[in-house]
């Protein structure tokens, strides 16, 4: 005779609320992750978790890896809002999810003509008539800044980040100043602090770029090693030590004239370097890749040489049409413009490798070679500048402010009209 069923069931354990957790535990979770782009994803549920992951040191040393390539920030010739293109190649569905959730398309931005000054570590500088503004696409978190105000009636055309000194939630910007006499006054503003503070005129020779095409990449900051390069003169760069806050030239290296096109920046690894493109016969695309030396931060030394016609996406001849260009080089992601006269501007990206290949038939070694791997490619009419996904960073907050600056007009005209500035 079969058992009859109890009417009463065994009370079942209720489940753990993942908030019940304690912020070690949490981080304990997050740590398991697999990806930046997943932590951020999951970080975004809630407030609790977002500041767990912005606080625990255990979770950036988790994901200090190097960050994605989320896409580009495109500046349409003309003044109107960046356009932002996402990278097309990029296959993982947390980092969508994250351009999905955070604010790429600029939305808060429709109010006043921005343009695109930089973009750092996952943040944006935008500069408009009535006052700047840095901003986190993906934390969708504003700060207004007042323009710097000269009292000696000089021109500031040149802005720029500088690495940030205190911390994730604080950034710095750069403006230079072109004073009478044609000197230059270098001027930081830092969101610690709300204020602009001056620094010492740059020695003579000292000059400040200026945009000219509007396709061109001679006006947009280059950033290596702790440094800021432009572009003044065919034969040298002129840096700028964020540390010190002194200003030198830099030689370009011999191979490097002023019909190169080329660009500054870093590999995965930090290491400065300047990346070069010439063609050879007409017929081939030879790219070339110098690391300046610690010792004397001043001369190259060229590593790598890769022909780039081997590439599918670039083979064949240069032909007048096809003007091929060194964009733009942030770790170890080169940035190369394929400009076409009435199709506008590709732009291909391509990181740097080291990759290994059996040798002819009289080797028979296996021999190191350095590569270029596609990255992704976008097309737009401007130029461009990539965006990489920095994280975690608790928002983005203004001197004594104890909650995020929003976007509104009234809020950014009374910045405009806030200028602190102090002598140093």
């Amino acid at each position: 005779m079969a058992t009859p069923r109890s009417h009463k069931r065994e009370r079942q354990s209720e489940p753990t609320a993942l908030m019940s957790l304690g912020d070690d535990m949490l981080a304990e979770i997050l740590c398991r992750l697999p990806s930046l782009p997943s932590l951020a994803r999951a970080a975004f549920a809630c407030s609790r978790l977002r500041n767990v992951a912005s606080s625990s040191s255990d979770v950036a040393n988790r994901f200090i890896s190097p960050a994605p390539l989320l896409g580009y920030f495109a500046s349409v010739v003309g003044g109107d809002i960046p356009s932002f293109h996402r990278a097309l190649l990029l296959s993982d569905r947390d980092v969508a999810g994250i351009v999905r959730r955070g604010d790429f398309y600029l939305a808060n931005f429709e109010d006043y003509d921005w343009r695109l000054m930089d973009c750092r570590q996952g943040l944006l500088l935008l500069t408009s008539d009535r006052c700047m503004a840095v901003f986190d696409p993906v934390a969708s978190s504003l700060v207004p800044i007042p323009h710097y105000t000269s009292n000696v009636g000089g021109k500031s055309s040149f802005r720029c980040f500088l690495p940030s000194c205190s911390g994730a939630t604080s950034f710095r910007v750069l403006c230079l100043e072109s004073t009478g006499g044609g000197k230059v006054r270098p001027h930081v503003y830092s969101s610690c602090t709300g204020e602009w503070c001056s620094h010492l005129l740059a020695p003579k020779g000292i000059k400040v770029p200026r945009r000219g095409d509007p396709h061109s990449n001679h006006y947009l900051p280059m950033h290596a090693g702790g440094h800021i390069y432009w572009r003044t003169n065919a034969e040298k760069l002129t840096s700028l030590n964020v540390s010190s806050m002194e200003f030198s030239h830099v030689g370009l290296p011999d191979e490097v004239h002023h019909s190169s096109s080329y660009a500054l920046g870093d590999t995965e690894d930090g290491t400065t370097c300047i990346v070069s493109v010439s063609t050879k016969y007409h017929q081939k695309l030879d790219i070339r890749v110098w690391f300046l030396k610690e010792e004397d931060g001043s001369s190259w030394e060229r590593q790598w040489r890769v022909d780039a016609s081997e590439l599918d996406l670039l083979a064949g001849p240069v032909t007048p049409s096809k003007v091929l260009k060194v964009y733009h080089v942030t770790a170890g992601i080169v940035l190369l413009s394929m400009g076409y006269k009435n199709n506008g501007i590709r732009y291909l990206a391509f990181r740097l490798k080291d990759t290994h290949w059996e040798g002819t038939t009289k080797t028979k070694t296996n021999t190191k070679r350095q590569s270029l791997i596609l990255a992704d490619l976008c097309t737009s009419s401007g130029w461009v500048q990539p965006c990489f996904m920095t994280w975690p960073r608790p928002s983005l907050k203004a001197a004594g402010s104890t909650k995020n600056a929003s976007a509104s007009g009234s809020e950014q005209e009374a910045a405009a009209g806030s200028n602190k500035k102090k002598q140093v």
